[in-house]
């Protein structure tokens, strides 16, 4: 059950991460963040707040493609899950990849490579059951920015 609505649902979101590029990932507004409250949170934090939720032992999946995570590397410690394809179109496998590595009721940290499809993804994980999920708003890049460590997969 969980399965259909995560693809209807991600059948919309495709759609709309598609249609925009990667851009700084907003905070939630009022409506968005009572609806998150209903059926899980998302909660998006910086890079220092990415940290300490490492330090607490908080999955993190890095959702990019693989060619992404050559270019730059991942955060040490992350689970590369790609989400969308090329294409914009959710991965057939992401949510029994993501299951494997975050159990629904633990909370689990999704980084891209500007929150831009952190936010939508985020946004779905909520309505398959997730209750706590964390959005890096400024992703791989803003990591690298400030000059965080990376390694190579």
């Amino acid at each position: 059950m969980y399965a259909i609505k995560f693809f209807a649902l991600a059948i919309t979101i495709s759609a709309v991460v598609s249609l925009g590029a990667c851009s700084k990932a907003e905070s939630l507004g009022t409506n968005q963040a009572a609806s998150a409250t209903q059926q899980g949170s998302v909660t998006n934090v910086s890079n220092a707040e990415l940290q300490t939720l490492l330090d607490e032992k908080v999955t993190l999946v890095d959702i990019r493609l693989p060619q992404e995570w050559q270019e730059t590397g991942v955060v040490a410690g992350s689970h590369p899950i790609t989400l969308f394809g090329r294409d914009g179109a959710v991965a057939p496998d992401f949510l029994a990849k993501l299951q494997k590595v975050a159990p629904l009721d633990k909370p689990v940290v999704l980084i891209c490579r500007t929150g831009n499809r952190t936010r939508a993804g985020s946004e779905m994980l909520t309505q398959v059951g997730y209750k706590q999920v964390y959005n890096v708003t400024k992703g791989i890049m803003g990591w690298i920015q400030e000059g965080k460590a990376v390694v190579r997969k």
